[in-house]
């Protein structure tokens, strides 16, 4: 019926995460690694004396954020024998950042002001006055317009700022040019409150402040005039000063760093590798399904279906090879196998999905691809990978493994595959075709 797929269909939304104890939620970690990333963060936070800087980085839309919350949880909620922090977890992207354009001044004042609100607004602490709400006050000329800045907390006028810097890329390069000579006492200003509030939330019985800096991976990647590319200065060259500020942070890292031929700066300046969240491991490397993998994603299927309240596999599909199919085409890639079944249920209209609808949707996904691999080398690039399972020290190696052309598993050793999508196109099968469109 209509309405079950349309329930169906909203029960698949691929840009929310799942919150902790969502019964849609299924545990992965047997079939994305040999260990729980999450607990390691938990247990590195809970143990560590002093801040902590992590990074924490995977495929977009690889269930980072879903992972993230349950951090939350565990620190927001404790065993008994351990104390609670107070967790600020934000998505940097919603209301303070443009992924196109980003720099240390901006997330510096979003992390300033999310903490702000967060206290204010859940254990009603006022951030105190400082040589930063008067260095705001003096920027407000940028702002285009009299605001009644005295009468606003501190996170509030910072606010103004962020939505500037976020909708008029005019406004935020002289929002820079102000920000950018000051960055060294911005800095100890928001260490200094960053101090205050961690002794007024022990007061409160908190253990410490935890911030958790969700979607920064969506950072574009670009190349910058410099000579680097937009990952590289946010991380790289401003990579101290995000280590500079005096309390616990997770910052979500693109995967292109991971790969970046610079990434061993990452080690030197945060000091540990970032962790990397792999795909569900739908395949090994022999191409073979792996079983584990396969029931984790059916499982994951199945649950978004009887939230639907379609509770039978005979009702959700024509047939158990159309729904492997689906779970195959997703590469292992949640997101991925959320837009599926969407697209496959837009397709077909009604109930049980055929293997033609799930056919059309996975080519929709194959066009995405084709108009984003518009070089020919890169198919060159993903066909050595296909055989070998590994990176081949190319230029396009960070650009594959950013726009999902290849996806990383982990199984003791990392080895990588090309994204099915990518496969089923002509273009990566046939090296005839791809000379040709250089032709062209």
């Amino acid at each position: 019926m209509a309405q079950d797929i349309a329930r169906v269909y909203r029960q698949c939304d691929p840009a929310r995460p799942l919150e902790p104890g969502d019964i849609r939620y299924v545990p992965c970690e047997n079939t994305r690694g040999e260990s729980d990333l999450i607990a390691q963060l938990t247990n590195a936070i809970r143990w560590s004396e002093t801040p902590l800087h992590l990074l924490f980085s995977g495929h977009r839309g690889g269930g980072k954020s879903t992972e993230l919350l349950r951090l939350q949880k565990n620190l927001v909620e404790p065993p008994a024998s351990e104390e609670k922090f107070f967790v600020v977890y934000f998505e940097a992207d919603q209301e303070d950042i443009d992924v196109n354009d980003v720099d240390f001044p901006d997330l510096l004042l979003a992390i300033v002001r999310q903490v702000g609100k967060a206290l204010r607004e859940r254990v009603s602490v006022k951030l105190r006055p400082s040589w930063l709400s008067r260095f705001i006050g003096d920027l407000k000329r940028f702002l285009g317009s009299e605001v009644e800045f005295e009468q606003l907390e501190l996170d509030a006028q910072i606010a103004k700022f962020t939505a500037t810097i976020k909708s008029s890329p005019d406004a935020r390069l002289e929002i820079r040019k102000a920000l950018e000579p000051n960055v060294s006492n911005l800095i100890q200003a928001a260490n200094d409150l960053l101090d205050d509030a961690i002794i007024q939330l022990k007061n409160r019985g908190y253990r410490d402040l935890v911030l958790i800096v969700d979607n920064l991976d969506r950072i574009v990647l670009r190349d910058l005039e410099s000579g680097i590319t937009t990952h590289e200065r946010l991380f790289l060259n401003r990579g101290s000063q995000l280590h500079a500020l005096r309390c616990h942070i997770v910052y979500t890292l693109p995967i292109s760093m991971v790969y970046s031929p610079n990434a061993t700066a990452l080690m030197n300046v945060f000091g540990r590798d970032p962790a990397v969240l792999p795909m569900v491991k739908v395949a090994n490397p022999d191409d073979s399904d792996n079983p584990t993998g396969m029931a984790a994603l059916r499982e994951i299927v199945l649950k978004r279906f009887i939230a639907a309240n379609v509770t039978q596999w005979t009702d959700a599909f024509d047939s158990f090879d159309t729904r492997d199919y689906l779970c195959r085409m997703s590469g292992g890639h949640l997101r991925n196998l959320l837009i599926l079944i969407r697209s496959a249920c837009t397709v077909a209209g009604a109930l049980p999905l055929t293997r033609r609808v799930v056919e059309q949707a996975a080519r929709g996904i194959s066009n995405d691809f084709e108009r984003a691999l518009n070089h020919p080398d890169f198919f060159k690039t993903l066909r050595d990978i296909d055989k070998t399972k590994a990176l081949p020290g190319s230029k396009d190696d960070q650009m594959l493994l950013y726009n999902l052309s290849v996806l990383e598993y982990l199984n003791g050793e990392v080895w990588y595959v090309v994204n099915p999508a990518v496969k089923a196109l002509e273009k990566f099968k046939s090296p005839r075709r791809a000379t040709k469109s250089r032709s062209r």
